[in-house]
């Protein structure tokens, strides 16, 4: 195993926590706790944001590593990549000001996705 292995793998746990914490948190926690105290959502919430911030410094991290390395700064797919990963923060930047409002939710986890596809066919 090589140091280029170990750095995306880095990249892709930061990338299913990131992605697969807004899966978790919209298809199960939040349907559990809907109706209940809305501070057992707001915690559950906000110890993903901890956990969000640290995947992304992680996935912006390694992959502007990987970028360089593999000489994909000029890839459209990259730009279209990192255009979502601005509109991200954007969203998440919004989301924190506003927490309750679903759009900016669905939003974030969709760009999310839309993400992770541009990352798969980068890998190509």
């Amino acid at each position: 195993m090589d140091e280029w292995e170990v750095i995306r793998f880095l990249h892709l746990i930061g990338m299913a926590f990131f992605v697969g914490g807004q899966l978790m948190l919209a298809v199960v926690v939040v349907p559990a706790l809907r109706g209940q105290d809305r501070e057992l959502v707001r915690a559950a919430a906000r110890r993903f944001g901890i956990g969000s911030g640290v995947a992304l410094a992680v996935i912006v991290a390694t992959g502007a590593m990987m970028a360089s390395h593999y000489h994909l700064w000029s890839e459209s797919k990259l730009q279209a990549k990192l255009g979502l990963l601005v509109l991200v923060f954007v969203l998440t930047g919004l989301h924190t000001v506003t927490p309750y409002t679903r759009a900016i939710s669905i939003a974030v986890l969709l760009t999310s996705i839309a993400i992770v596809w541009f990352g798969v066919a980068l890998s190509y």
